[in-house]
């Protein structure tokens, strides 16, 4: 299978750009030479094709470099995040087989002979990317390579290609959302802009300006903070053509915010089991309420209320996976215990996690409806909701919200919250916090938020 392989790629367009690197171009014959080493450096290693290989990647040249080696040679890659602790690892790696750990830089300016691995077959393993652990532990997911191929033409039937493209990688690379960007550009032979180190909002605005970047994906949080900086103050260039935002709720005003400024946004809805995308916005719904409609080849179904996939791109399983797993229904739909509805137009609506309802005094409540509301009040910059046992009702509905103290009004937000919400609805306490704390992933992490509030409480 030549789709993923960077060696092909070289033979077929040798001068396009294949990477950008603190503004260094690279082209795929030169990225090809430094795959080449590699490869010649795992066969010192003792690395056999198909063998399980550990890799904990930064958004760098040595990650990609190791990562376009592993699909030459077949060996699925397990992604680990450089932030786990010691124990998570072991167990990360023990559960997979892992064989071998590399931990180093990819080898430099070593002369090797032409290497030329045989094609690897569609169904086997690129990649076993783990979940982002916001319901209970990490899931390992096991990602073939005809699921990426197939995540690709989805993407690309609905936003296409153009022989200018260059997409930003600012996400990382042990998480979906990064991965398939690599892979994305690879199989259709475009250009990858690194974006390496922490997230920082005005360094991206700078290689988004001198790099022609024309796509780039991030999470609600990181536009929000890309929107927020005033030096530099992002002015998107003509050559941006999309902006696709996903992995966490994409609040109304922020969609407005971004629309405002006339960045090109569409809203996507997606997961790890899936390679990413499920559905994505077209072009002409930029700013749009919704998570667009189903891509091309993903069938999608809400079956009481839970939002359930079918498609060439979902993966294969779980690393842990038993007969007893409820991932899957009797028909093999992919069970993502997300709830959502599809609206008049077709578009998938997202309201939140099912595991995160919240039930009081026996009505339901959907976190995302209360955090919508409460991010659309004048001086509310983000806010995560979740619940604390209740003697009388069950559960209470409780807030944690980040203000902006110069727009922030309380007694505003509380005659909001009785306009717009039920009162079984409303959160009956809030606290206050500088930031949402979030995963990896870019997802919020309730359960410590929840452990953030608890002790400074106050009614609303």
């Amino acid at each position: 299978m030549r789709e993923l392989s960077v060696l092909e790629a070289a033979r077929e367009h040798p001068r396009r750009d294949c990477l950008v690197v603190d503004g260094c171009v690279l082209s795929y014959a030169e990225v090809a030479d430094r795959v080449r080493q590699a490869i010649a450096s795992l066969g010192h290693r003792r690395v056999r094709v198909g063998d399980r290989v550990a890799l904990s990647p930064g958004v760098d040249l040595d990650s990609v470099i190791w990562l376009f080696a592993f699909f030459e040679l077949g060996c699925p890659v397990v992604l680990l995040h450089r932030h786990l602790t010691d124990g998570d690892r072991k167990v990360i790696l023990e559960e997979t087989h892992s064989v071998h750990m590399i931990d180093e830089p990819a080898p430099r300016d070593a002369v090797v002979e032409a290497l030329d691995p045989e094609p690897v077959p569609p169904d086997r393993c690129l990649a076993v990317v783990y979940t982002s652990g916001t319901r209970g532990p990490p899931r390992g997911a096991i990602l073939s390579r005809r699921a990426f191929v197939a995540s690709h033409d989805a993407h690309a039937a609905n936003l296409g290609w153009t022989p200018a493209d260059r997409w930003l990688l600012s996400m990382p690379l042990a998480h979906v959302g990064g991965l398939s960007i690599l892979t994305r550009c690879l199989i259709a032979r475009r250009c990858v802009v690194l974006s390496p180190g922490r997230f920082d909002a005005a360094r991206v605005i700078k290689a988004l300006d001198e790099n022609d970047v024309t796509l780039m994906s991030v999470v609600p949080t990181m536009l929000r903070r890309l929107l927020a900086c005033d030096e530099p103050r992002w002015k998107p260039a003509a050559a941006l053509r999309a902006v696709l935002v996903g992995g966490a709720s994409f609040p109304e005003g922020l969609r407005e915010k971004a629309h405002d400024r006339r960045i090109p946004v569409l809203a996507t809805y997606g997961c790890t089991e899936a390679c990413s995308q499920v559905t994505t916005q077209r072009p002409d719904q930029t700013g749009q309420p919704g998570s667009g409609r189903p891509l091309k080849d993903v069938k999608l179904r809400i079956d009481d209320g839970e939002i359930q996939v079918s498609g060439p791109m979902l993966m294969d399983g779980y690393v842990d996976e038993d007969n007893h797993d409820a991932t899957w229904t009797a028909d093999r739909w992919l069970r993502t215990r997300d709830a959502g509805e599809l609206s008049a137009d077709g578009q998938l609506v997202v309201a939140g996690r099912i595991d995160d309802v919240i039930v009081t005094g026996g009505e339901n409540v959907a976190p995302r409806e209360v955090e919508a509301i409460l991010e659309s009040t004048a001086g509310v910059v983000a806010a995560c909701v979740f619940s604390l046992p209740h003697a009388e009702w069950g559960e209470e509905v409780v807030a944690g919200i980040v203000v902006d103290q110069s727009a922030f009004d309380r007694a505003a937000l509380s005659e909001r919250l009785r306009e717009q919400l039920a009162s079984y609805k409303r959160p009956k306490r809030i606290g206050m916090l500088r930031s949402l704390p979030l995963h990896q992933s870019g997802k919020i992490n309730r359960r410590r938020v929840k452990e953030l509030c608890q002790d400074a409480l106050e009614p609303i």
